[in-house]
């Protein structure tokens, strides 16, 4: 019987989606981030840098200036409780693309790892390849919380209720919430 050779077929460069991209495991206050860009004197390689960031407007905002210089193609936060309404707005603001992602669908694959710098590698590295859903925002979310704060006044605690992925979900479909959750993860109801 002959042998057959196995053809070898490096899968680094036509599996990516995206080449520059960043994720940000949210938090109450700070967001451990991720970018991966590709390796400045490796050809083909690639690098992750990982930092936190305070959960405050002003450092978020650098945080956007920051990514668009880099060439950040693709933003991914994970959602975690209404964390992540302010990531989103902001970077948003500063002409980024980004996706929001239930914490779950990141969470059922296997080989997620179990510090916040890891997984925030780990969520940058399922973004390049693509694996990752983004859930739905409802694009009038960012102007109820503005007029909601203006109507509370100068100083005055905003009133407004929180804005889950969920319910944005729920929102889109006629306040019928989809039995699948955010991002076509089961919720468990």
């Amino acid at each position: 019987m002959a042998k057959v050779r196995p053809q070898v077929i490096d899968d680094e460069e036509h599996e990516r989606v995206y080449e520059r991209v960043a994720a940000v495991d949210v938090a109450k206050d700070s967001g451990m981030v991720c970018a991966r860009t590709p390796h400045p004197s490796r050809p083909g390689g690639r690098q992750s840098a990982v930092w936190t960031v305070k959960a405050r407007r002003n450092a978020i905002a650098k945080l956007g200036r920051q990514l668009s210089q880099d060439g950040i193609e693709m933003v991914t936060l994970e959602s975690t409780s209404d964390y992540w309404r302010i990531w989103l707005y902001v970077l948003e603001a500063a002409g980024l693309a980004v996706q929001l992602v239930n914490a779950a669908q990141a969470r059922n694959l296997p080989g997620r790892p179990k510090t916040d710098k890891l997984d925030a590698m780990w969520l940058a590295r399922l973004t390049e390849l693509g694996l990752l859903r983004a859930g739905f925002v409802s694009p009038g979310a960012a102007p109820a919380r503005r007029s909601a704060r203006s109507a509370s006044g100068p100083g005055q605690p905003m009133i407004t209720a929180p804005i889950s992925p969920t319910r944005c979900s729920a929102a889109a479909s006629g306040g019928r919430a989809s039995p699948t959750g955010v991002a076509g993860v089961p919720t468990g109801g």
